[in-house]
């Protein structure tokens, strides 16, 4: 028998065939290598930006001050000393703000994310004590402080021990109380409000309601408060300057849209920045620390504000 004559066609097709096979598994393997490539950098970028800190520096003007009225404050928000937000990261933070040379710091809350152990609470609390004894410093508590929320979410359910840390490092804790002090020879009240999550805010025990076409004399009051939405609630009272923190400025903002969809808040219009509001002014941190240890377009923030009497 004469032997079947190859098909050289069809030998040719095979081959391309199988070239076909590979070249389509090599490429699956160079696109998965690439997006897992990707993956793994835009997670570490993630995790570079949480801690790539932001000094920011801005100017209120209040006109209930003198006008020869002129001191700095140092704002800072949710430290969350946790798992992922390191001691020293917040000392770092600390040491970047104080060398600002503010005339006292205020701290708006979330001081933790958890719940730290003892022994780590205590070193927290040295830390805090070797800026306190540099400054004065204020603070307000926040949701994760403890309370109701907070227990519900692995927090402590209730702000004493959180509280009883920051009095030990010689941090002044005001909830919903007001203090008087001196700077630079103006007089200014400083009011602590307790967390709104928690149910806590008493603006009540610590303020006094507008009176509208009346202007009260009285010290220009600042406030520190945790949480910007509360600021409905403190709409009928009488201050001038509100420090908040709580939104992490988003923690994600969405670029060129401007827009943080995971914000925690009502208002999603005020999730960090200089706002005037009703003939006050409100500045939201963007907050130090974190939560998961990522941000997104979204950096952490100390602010030295300075502020003034009215030119």
């Amino acid at each position: 028998m004469i032997p079947d004559t190859p098909d050289f066609h069809r030998e040719q097709e095979k081959k391309r065939e199988q070239k076909v096979r590979k070249a389509t598994r090599r490429e699956w393997i160079k696109k998965g290598i690439i997006g897992g490539t990707a993956a793994l950098g835009f997670g570490g970028y993630m995790s570079f930006e949480a801690q790539w800190l932001e000094v920011q520096k801005k100017t209120v003007f209040l006109h209930r001050l003198r006008k020869s009225s002129n001191f700095k404050i140092l704002h800072l928000s949710d430290l969350h000393f946790s798992q992922v937000v390191s001691l020293s990261y917040l000392e770092k933070a600390l040491e970047e703000g104080f060398s600002q040379g503010p005339d006292f710091a205020m701290i708006t809350g979330d001081f933790v994310t958890s719940q730290p152990t003892e022994e780590k609470l205590d070193l927290y609390r040295k830390l805090l004590e070797s800026f306190a004894r540099k400054r004065p410093v204020f603070a307000c508590l926040g949701n994760h402080d403890g309370g109701a929320w907070a227990a519900k979410n692995g927090g402590y359910s209730s702000n004493e021990r959180i509280g009883k840390l920051l009095r030990a490092a010689g941090v002044i804790v005001l909830e919903n109380q007001k203090k008087e002090i001196h700077v630079r020879g103006q007089r200014l009240d400083i009011v602590g409000l307790g967390d709104l999550w928690s149910n806590r805010c008493l603006p009540n025990q610590c303020l006094k309601k507008l009176e509208y076409g009346k202007e009260n004399q009285r010290n220009p009051i600042v406030l520190l408060n945790h949480n910007p939405d509360a600021k409905e609630v403190l709409a009928r009272y009488d201050w001038d300057l509100m420090l908040c923190g709580h939104t992490h400025g988003g923690q994600l903002i969405i670029p060129f849209e401007n827009y943080a969809p995971l914000a925690p808040v009502k208002d999603r219009s005020m999730t960090h920045g200089l706002h005037s509001w009703k003939g006050r002014v409100i500045h939201v941190s963007r907050g130090v620390g974190n939560l998961y240890g990522l941000r997104i377009n979204c950096r952490p923030e100390v602010t030295l504000i300075q502020v003034s009497g009215k030119a």
